[in-house]
């Protein structure tokens, strides 16, 4: 066996001449990596080792994320007689660590492969996913138990343009189940505290504010202009402006909503499904208990919240499936979802094709 050692710290192999540096990271191709290196799975330089290797004699780096599946690698390679394997201690993390030159693919400054990169690593995300993100603009209608989670999970994948629309100011009751306010923030407008957390959780973002409460006479020229509207109160009157505003302008709203431990979610789109309407019709009547009334559960707005924004980044990225046609329901007492069918009501005042 070879008298080499078998790992390599990032600084003394930046030193080193190797004929070869394999990154054998699955999502190699979507985060920096070693200049010159060749993009090549495990399996591949294992089971056909002379396909990339020149001589077993022959020198060359593999890399993974953190070290420990390049030095199984590694291993396995010296075992097949391929002793110049060396593996690269610490992995991409550590060359980056030390501050050592990477490159990376194109559409992303270097600060957000180090801000996005464990989503950057999700199949079918990559690159494309992050852009895509960046150029979004998503409105939030209600910064309150549910918009706090919403606009925290947004801004932090990077979502590029935030609009935050609320009318009302932090209260003491409010902070046991919305974290991104403090003491400190006691009687200042939601919008404005709400404003401050996601620009000091991420400066990239562009975050504009509405002190306004949104109706059916506004909610249209507030709601311009974005894709996404999130709908995050209790009133079923703001939901039905929204609903009508979103419809109008062909875009969808994802809906979210708690009463004591149990919530609910949606993804309502005119163009392709049922409407917010085609479920609650709004002759139907109806009375939107307050949680000041009925109380609530505070991690249950957080765990729906949480929801909303995962379909929220579904929609914009294109990942994953939706749940459009269909009301998910949460039951935090046994920790289970049920799922209602739900489909267009060609009566419907709003979408409907009889109207």
């Amino acid at each position: 066996m070879t008298d080499r050692p078998r790992d390599v710290h990032p600084v003394e192999a930046h030193r080193t001449r190797f004929s070869a540096v394999f990154d054998i990271r699955p999502h190699a191709s979507s985060t920096p990596t070693l200049p010159g290196a060749v993009l090549v799975s495990a399996d591949s330089l294992v089971n056909r080792p002379s396909d990339f290797i020149e001589t077993s004699s022959d020198s060359f780096l593999i890399i993974c994320d953190i070290g420990r599946r390049s030095a199984v690698v590694t291993d396995q390679l010296r075992t097949s007689g391929y002793e110049g394997a060396v593996s690269l201690d610490g992995g991409i993390e550590a060359w980056i660590l030390a501050g050592l030159t990477t490159e990376a693919p194109e559409g992303l400054s270097p600060d957000d492969y180090v801000r996005y990169d464990r989503q950057l690593k999700l199949p079918d995300f990559g690159v494309t996913g992050q852009q895509s993100l960046r150029d979004a603009r998503i409105a939030v209608v209600g910064v309150g138990g549910l918009g706090a989670p919403v606009l925290a999970y947004l801004a932090g994948a990077g979502v590029g343009h935030l609009t935050i629309i609320d009318s009302d100011r932090v209260e003491v009751s409010n902070l046991h189940r919305q974290p991104i306010y403090s003491m400190g923030d006691v009687g200042r407008p939601k919008t404005e505290a709400a404003a401050a957390y996601v620009t000091a959780l991420n400066p990239t973002i562009e975050v504009a504010t509405m002190a306004a409460h949104i109706d059916e006479t506004n909610a249209i020229d507030l709601l311009l202009g974005h894709d996404v509207a999130v709908i995050c109160t209790d009133s079923f009157e703001t939901a039905h402006a929204v609903n009508t505003a979103t419809a109008g302008l062909g875009i969808p709203m994802v809906f979210g909503s708690v009463y004591r431990t149990e919530g609910q979610f949606a993804v309502f789109d005119a163009k392709t499904g049922p409407c917010y309407a085609c479920v609650f019709p709004q002759d139907r009547g109806g009375l939107a208990l307050d949680c000041s009334i009925v109380g609530v559960l505070g991690p249950v707005t957080g765990i729906i919240g949480a929801i909303q924004a995962t379909e929220t980044i579904k929609l914009v990225t294109g990942i994953g499936h939706p749940v459009g046609g269909s009301l998910r329901l949460y039951d935090a007492q046994t920790h289970t979802f049920d799922s209602l069918v739900v489909k267009k009501n060609p009566a419907c005042a709003v979408c409907g094709s009889e109207n």
